[in-house]
């Protein structure tokens, strides 16, 4: 962040809320030209700042009803056995976030799917086809509180 300007981090707080922007809103408010707002956006994808640009969809309204957060412990930390779990998951399309933790398990798990008889094809079919877990927990979301993309800085 060192290396960003007032200007840098304002667009970027910009672009993180709403990349869908009109460019004279965007020159009226960080006080640039049109190709200055352009360079710096491109200096900022080309410095990987800015990963990509998504759109974010109501998951309800394309049929996916049902959160679940899956904490996951690996028979050993061993090395190989992360990895291997790791190049797994990525793979699987229900698998919205994945995190190596510490404490009690070893990976946290966010999985989106249709419903509990989805999950349970899920968990049966894909999860637990993968070699060396030790136990898997599952938490439901009953309810969806605060869900951002947005970063704090």
């Amino acid at each position: 962040m060192e290396q960003l300007g007032k200007q840098e981090i304002e667009l970027l707080r910009i672009l993180q809320s709403n990349s869908r922007f009109e460019i004279s809103t965007l020159t009226d408010q960080l006080n640039m030209s049109r190709t200055s707002v352009y360079d710096k956006i491109k200096k900022l994808e080309n410095d990987g700042y800015i990963k990509g640009y998504i759109a974010v969809i109501d998951q309800k309204m394309v049929g996916l009803n049902f959160t679940v957060i899956v904490n996951v412990s690996l028979e050993s930390q061993r090395l190989e056995y992360v990895d291997e779990f790791l190049e797994r998951i990525s793979v699987l399309e229900e698998v919205m976030e994945a995190y190596v933790i510490g404490g009690l398990f070893d990976l946290v798990l966010k999985v989106i799917v249709k419903d509990h008889e989805a999950y349970a094809d899920f968990i049966a079919q894909k999860l637990s086809a993968i070699p060396h877990i030790s136990k898997i927990q599952s938490s439901f979301v009953m309810r969806c509180i605060k869900q951002q993309s947005a970063l704090p800085f």
